[in-house]
């Protein structure tokens, strides 16, 4: 699978399963909703992309767990927008250096 592709399919999976809750599941309450409002964005995406890229890429991938550090820096704005671009701006400089 090409980067392009492996982008947007990423971006499905991560922009499909939040509309999915959002219309299926009711909104979570109290100490639940503390929890699902502090998991990062970045985390979805980053076990979409292991999943997609298969066995040959893994969690040990050093390009992967840079794109996945800088995604999580970014979550600090509350952007997905920026934590998109952070995340794939770290793996294309991942895949530069390794």
């Amino acid at each position: 699978m090409n980067l392009g592709g492996l982008v947007v399919a990423v971006a499905a999976v991560t922009v499909g399963s939040r509309i999915a809750a959002i219309a299926l599941l009711p909104e979570p309450r109290g100490r639940l909703a503390a929890i699902v409002d502090r998991l990062p964005a970045p985390l979805f995406a980053a076990l979409a992309a292991v999943s997609l890229t298969g066995s040959d890429r893994g969690s040990g991938d050093p390009a992967l767990l840079l794109a996945v550090g800088c995604a999580l820096v970014s979550t600090r704005w509350r952007s997905l927008l920026l934590t998109v671009i952070a995340g794939l701006g770290g793996f294309l400089l991942g895949q530069a250096l390794f």
